[in-house]
């Protein structure tokens, strides 16, 4: 015998209605990365379902469809042109759907196709061509040629030219998973993500997007690219990373690399914090800077950065090493004017240069890295000034 909690309710041209008691089936699982065995695997509708099976004797026009759970509250609701049953009445073709989804008997995504399919022994809709699907909380727009509703998983699939649009970024992807309890979309293969203001790219090939609390994380090799004016003025890589929409912040870990264009600089770390707005950044790990043109390299334990001025503040056994006399600076802390190429060393200062070879040591240091000047002093600790010259 069927359920009474669940019912399909049909409106009819010329006002007749007819309702239908459908039986629940509950099942479970989750969504995981395309094409490993664990995902769920839904069953292309046309070949479990062929033309052949349904009949004109189960065709209704102008139908609503809904399914409530066992407290009466909504979970789903179709409006379509047209409704076709299989004899067992299992499946149902639906023609220009209109669909709503619910979740604890609230509204939250709008969705339409050109064609579509309701299983109800998987408890699953497949939506066909044109496929639009909007999240009413947060307004991200889906588009795509398929979509798959696993209704109880409450987990939407929308796949081939897929593109997300939001206030805040835009995205394209082969497939996108929604997980719409989380209020999180996960995109899949050839991902490219492009914040709008400032417009700042993302290319990788998988990136969870967390609409709360607004940010971008990916978990594979990415490229990050900001733009002026259409033209690429910087670009970052790294193994992995986390773009906050909010604060314009993103934070590239494991092998990461940043290069800039103006100053002409190429920065390394294996954690770089970069305001793309604000254009400052910094690492609390080991980093290496190096400028293309002047071929003078930097490295410190930590880095700060300001790229407006722009400034460099390093600290931790920071080491200078200029090309053209072979020279290199040891220091506990440097801030390094890069456009004047001048600096200002603090702490343990050991200059060493070997044309014309000589070193000199103290507490504090001036000079310029370009030119390779360094004027050396004991500031105030007392400390002598020692100057070693080698024949």
């Amino acid at each position: 015998m069927l359920s009474n909690h669940q019912r399909r309710t049909f409106s009819l041209v010329g006002s007749r209605q007819v309702t239908v008691l459908i039986l629940i089936l509950i099942i479970s699982g989750g969504c995981r990365q395309p094409g490993t065995s664990s995902d769920p695997q839904p069953t292309n509708p046309s070949s479990e379902a062929s033309e052949e099976e349904f009949s004109s004797d189960l065709t209704l026009d102008e139908v609503t469809l809904e399914q409530a759970n066992e407290a009466g509250e909504l979970i789903w609701k179709i409006n379509s042109k047209q409704v076709r049953y299989s004899p067992d009445q299992k499946v149902a073709k639906i023609v220009k759907p209109e669909g709503e989804m619910f979740q604890d008997g609230k509204l939250i995504y709008r969705m339409k196709a050109e064609s579509g399919e309701i299983h109800q022994d998987s408890k699953r809709i497949f939506l066909k061509d044109n496929i639009t699907a909007t999240d009413l909380r947060n307004g991200i727009v889906l588009k795509g040629k398929e979509l798959e509703w696993l209704i109880d998983q409450e987990i939407l699939v929308v796949r081939q030219g897929v593109t997300g649009d939001h206030q805040q970024a835009q995205a394209i992807a082969t497939e996108a998973q929604v997980f719409t309890r989380d209020k999180r979309v996960e995109f899949w293969n050839q991902v490219v993500v492009t914040s709008k203001d400032p417009v700042v790219q993302m290319r990788t090939d998988h990136v969870i997007w967390n609409l709360e609390p607004e940010t971008l994380i990916s978990d594979r090799k990415i490229t990050l690219d900001r733009y002026q004016d259409q033209t690429i003025t910087d670009r970052g890589v790294a193994e992995t990373a986390e773009l906050n929409l909010k604060t314009s912040i993103a934070t590239l870990n494991q092998k990461a690399q940043l290069a800039l264009s103006e100053p002409p600089l190429q920065i390394g770390s294996d954690e770089i914090s970069w305001n793309y707005q604000q254009q400052t950044l910094s690492s609390p790990k080991p980093t290496t800077i190096i400028h293309r043109d002047e071929k003078v390299t930097l490295t410190a334990n930590q880095a700060q950065g300001d790229l407006n001025a722009p400034t460099f503040t390093l600290r931790g056994n920071v080491v200078s090493v200029g090309e053209k006399r072979q020279s290199q600076l040891n220091t506990d802390e440097l801030i390094w004017f890069v456009n004047r190429q001048q600096f200002q060393a603090r702490g343990n200062v050991i200059y060493r240069q070997l044309d014309p070879p000589f070193t000199l040591t103290g507490s504090q240091a001036v000079g310029e890295l370009k030119d390779e000047t360094i004027s050396v002093s004991s500031g105030q600790t007392g400390d002598r000034v020692v100057t070693e010259f080698v024949p």
